[in-house]
C-alpha cells in the first residue's frame, strides 16, 4: 500500500494558523477583561485625581446620627465645595453642602448611590461639567459634557425621584477663557434638555459675573481665575437664591 502524502503547502501553513489562532485567543480575552473593567458609566477618561472614595467617607462621617431626610442637597465641585457660606446665603432653606472640588462629571455619576440616595434629598442643587471643559488635552468639549450632565441628571431623577433638581450653569472664568465658547455650548445644550424635564430647573448664574459688555469679570476671582472670590460669590448667591427660594420656600 503506497503511503499517504501530505500536500508540500500543507506543512507551512500550520504554523502560521497556529500562530493567527493564537492571536485571535489573546485578542478575545482581552476584549473580555475591557468589557468586565469598564466603567459602566463609560467615561473612564473622565475622571478626576480626586479620591472620590476618601472625599464621600469624609461627607459620611459628618451625619454619625444619620441622614437628613428630605432634605436639601448642594453637590458639585469646588464652585459649590468652596462656598463657606451657602447655608447662610441660601436661609432660610435648610441645606447641605457636599461640594467635592477638582471633580468632574464622572466623579459624581459614579457616586451618587452613596453620596446623594441616603439623604432621599426633596431638592438636589448640581453645578458639574466645570471641569470636564478644562482646557487641557483631555479635556472634553461642551456637547461631550452636555451629555455627560445629561447623564448625570437622568440618574439623578432615578436614585432621588422626590427631588426637584436645580442645575446651576458652568461660569465662564478668566483661568479657562480659551474655552468659553465650549462652556456655553454646554449650558445653552443643557439648558436646551431642561425645558423638556419638568424635574430640571436650569439656574443661570453666569451674566451676573460678567461686565456690562458681556466680558468675564477678573475682579470677582481669586488669585487663579478660577474660583470666586466674595464677591463672586456675593454675586453667583444671588443669582441661585433668585431661582431656588421661590420654588422651594
Amino acid at each position: 500500500m503506497t503511503p499517504a502524502t501530505t500536500p508540500a503547502g500543507d506543512g507551512r501553513r500550520r504554523p502560521v494558523l497556529l500562530v493567527l489562532l493564537g492571536v485571535l485567543l489573546i485578542a478575545a480575552v482581552v476584549g473580555v477583561v475591557v468589557a468586565v473593567t469598564a466603567p459602566r458609566d463609560g467615561s473612564s477618561s473622565s475622571r478626576s485625581s480626586v479620591d472620590m472614595e476618601e472625599r464621600v467617607a469624609a461627607i459620611q462621617k459628618r451625619f454619625p446620627d444619620g441622614y437628613p431626610q428630605h432634605s436639601i442637597l448642594l453637590t458639585g465641585s469646588s464652585s459649590f465645595g468652596r462656598w463657606t457660606t451657602s447655608k447662610e446665603d441660601l436661609r432660610p432653606l435648610e441645606t447641605y453642602n457636599l461640594g467635592i472640588g477638582g471633580t468632574t462629571v464622572a466623579d459624581h455619576l459614579a457616586h451618587l448611590d452613596s453620596m446623594i440616595a441616603p439623604f432621599d434629598p426633596r431638592a438636589v442643587l448640581v453645578y458639574v461639567g466645570a471641569n470636564d471643559i478644562s482646557g487641557d488635552a483631555d479635556g472634553r468639549t461642551g456637547a461631550e459634557t452636555a451629555d455627560a450632565v445629561v447623564e448625570y441628571l437622568g440618574r439623578l431623577e432615578e436614585v432621588a425621584p422626590d427631588a426637584e433638581v436645580f442645575y446651576v450653569e458652568i461660569a465662564e472664568t478668566p483661568a479657562r477663557e480659551a474655552v468659553r465658547d465650549e462652556v456655553r455650548a454646554a449650558n445653552d445644550l443643557v439648558r436646551e434638555y431642561a425645558d423638556t424635564d419638568d424635574r430640571v430647573v436650569f439656574v443661570p448664574t453666569a451674566e451676573a459675573l460678567l461686565t456690562s459688555d458681556g466680558a468675564i469679570d477678573p475682579s470677582l476671582f481669586i488669585g487663579d481665575g478660577l474660583h470666586f472670590d466674595d464677591a463672586g460669590y456675593d454675586r453667583f448667591a444671588e443669582a441661585i437664591r433668585s431661582v431656588v427660594l421661590p420654588a422651594l420656600e
